[in-house]
């Protein structure tokens, strides 16, 4: 049988001296003007984050949580910070009823009592992403803390049309919002509908007014104002009379964490990850074990190629869900996953094995619950910034009063005691950003970064797979197919061909095909910026809204 099928791509002029990508195209013109204003990457990456915290409000919040890496050019120096949620003080291990069953949600942990690691008051870790936003805005960046909020604080007053996808997403999650009344407020036309995208007539108008006073009161007061001041208070109270742990001392406390990036290679390309309890460790690993085979055996092209890519990143996991957690709280062998040469024993214990491994978990659920941006300005410095609200519209909790969503950053911990990543206070979680930042010999390469949940980590490692191995284009690298597994069933773009899926199949793969759509999630979505001899050359998901800008 012969069918259409749709073919879609993007296309980006090479910019000569900066450039943004994101997940949204206001983030992307936000960040540009920026730069072209004579601001620095991190200038541009912080302003076009707390821009998206208005238009994507269901991907980001400044009550969220992230992951940074800076490549300050001046100095030949990356740096990493850490600005993800913590547990509050008040959390314990056992805090959690476990219910039987696997969850449905965002990660496939065991079931918990009114789902309420998910969502509501107890799902908020205490929230990073102001404190980070600001703190490498004051180490790094160029601007003043409200000339970097301003148009953020426009877009909340003057406010904006939202475009398809927002109106999609709305939907998807509209008897949630409806059931959360101050989120139902917030974000549902007279609280219960939609906001119209446009059509055939201009779209209905979206606008915060509350958030706009509660970034203007940031923008007078500094980050205070939510660590320490009446946004602190406001929380506080809400978190109080609903039975949520999260305190102001738990707010007055928090501190971002400033330290080296893990570091790693691939074929000639020099690579810099987020440390710690994120991604970066795992991603590295599944790099490690591809590098152990020539470029022509580890691509996406042949069934052996995904047959590799897809033990590389099932062993990865196994070691990242069994071994790794908060590295001030748990001891793991985070020097030996990291290391070529364990990469090098389990290559050789995978081509012994011939085929693939025994069942695991069900891969975990993913929705599009994060957004990043990435940046290159005119002297080479560099940033990827991964900020998320952890699910959709994070923990469904806004404060009355200060329009402020809060994130739901509880549900990254294993709800069962016990495990290296279950909840203790003050602990961090084991969290899915992947920023990368690339060079070679030497010279900035690239920047780059998805959301996308768990399939994050498969995503990034096989999209610098890709490239380096010969893609022609970041553009080419990001839109070939990948897939993902976490050690049960193997989640394949269906367009590998059905050849490759029942070559899949036959070497023991729980082969399921994935068909991506405007409307689906089935694998991780990276922008990025290159670094080429003629410009600066953007890659973008080619289904979502995702953009670049630069001059």
């Amino acid at each position: 049988m012969i069918e259409s099928r749709l073919v879609v791509t993007k296309e980006t002029p090479l910019a000569p001296r900066g450039m943004v990508a994101a997940e949204h195209p206001a983030g992307a013109r936000v960040g540009a003007a920026v730069l072209e204003d004579g601001g620095n990457a991190v200038d541009a990456a912080v302003a076009a984050a707390f821009a998206m915290t208005v238009v994507e409000p269901f991907m980001s919040s400044i009550a969220g949580a992230g992951t940074m890496l800076v490549y300050l050019a001046e100095r030949g120096e990356c740096v990493a910070l850490d600005f993800n949620g913590a547990a509050p003080a008040r959390a314990h291990a056992a805090m959690w009823r476990i219910t039987g069953g696997v969850s449905g949600g965002l990660f496939a942990w065991p079931c918990v009592e009114g789902a309420a690691n998910e969502h509501g008051h107890l799902s908020v870790a205490v929230p990073g992403s102001l404190a980070g936003l600001a703190l490498a805005l004051e180490r790094f960046g160029t601007l003043s803390l409200a000339d970097a909020l301003a148009p953020a604080i426009a877009l909340a007053r003057e406010g904006f049309v939202p475009d398809w996808y927002q109106a999609l997403t709305t939907a998807r999650h509209l008897d949630e919002l409806a059931a959360a009344p101050e989120a139902a407020r917030m974000y549902l036309r007279d609280g219960h509908a939609i906001h119209r995208p446009p059509s055939m007539d201009e779209g209905d108008r979206v606008r915060y007014p509350d958030l706009a006073r509660s970034l203007e009161l940031i923008a007078r007061e500094g980050p205070d104002a939510f660590y320490r001041g009446a946004l602190a208070q406001a929380i506080h109270e809400d978190m109080a009379a609903h039975g949520g742990l999260l305190t102001r001392e738990d707010l007055a406390a928090y501190e971002v964490h400033v330290e080296a990036p893990l570091t790693g290679r691939y074929r000639d390309l020099d690579l810099a990850f987020s440390p710690g309890a994120t991604g970066g460790i795992t991603a590295l690993a599944i790099l490690n074990i591809l590098d152990q085979l020539p470029p022509s055996q580890a691509g996406w092209q042949t069934t052996g190629g995904l047959h590799f890519r897809a033990e590389a990143v099932r062993r990865a996991f196994r070691d990242r869900l069994a071994l790794l957690g908060d590295p001030r709280h748990v001891a793991a062998p985070w020097e030996r996953l990291a290391s070529p040469a364990y990469a090098t024993a389990v290559a050789a214990e995978l081509r012994r094995a011939g085929s693939a491994g025994g069942p695991g978990p069900a891969a975990a659920g993913a929705a599009d619950c994060t957004t990043h941006v990435s940046v290159v300005d005119r002297r080479r410095n560099m940033v990827a910034l991964t900020h998320t609200a952890v699910s959709i519209f994070g923990s469904r909790v806004v404060v009355p009063g200060t329009g402020i969503l809060l994130n739901n950053g509880m549900i990254w911990f294993d709800p069962e005691p016990g495990k290296p990543n279950s909840v203790g206070p003050g602990k961090r979680a084991l969290v899915n950003m992947v920023p990368v930042l690339a060079f070679r010999r030497g010279a900035p390469h690239l920047t780059l970064g998805a959301p996308g949940g768990r399939r994050i980590v498969s995503a990034i490692p096989q999209v610098v797979a890709t490239l380096v191995d010969g893609a022609p284009s970041l553009q080419a690298a990001i839109e070939a197919p990948r897939l993902h597994t976490e050690g049960g069933e193997l989640l394949v773009d269906d367009r590998v061909g059905e050849g490759a899926l029942a070559g899949l199949a036959r070497l023991g793969h729980q082969v399921v095909a994935r068909h991506e759509t405007y409307a689906s999630m089935n694998f991780a979505k990276p922008v990025g910026v290159r670094v080429t001899a003629q410009g600066l050359e953007a890659g973008l998901d080619p289904l979502r809204p995702a953009a670049a800008a630069g001059y």
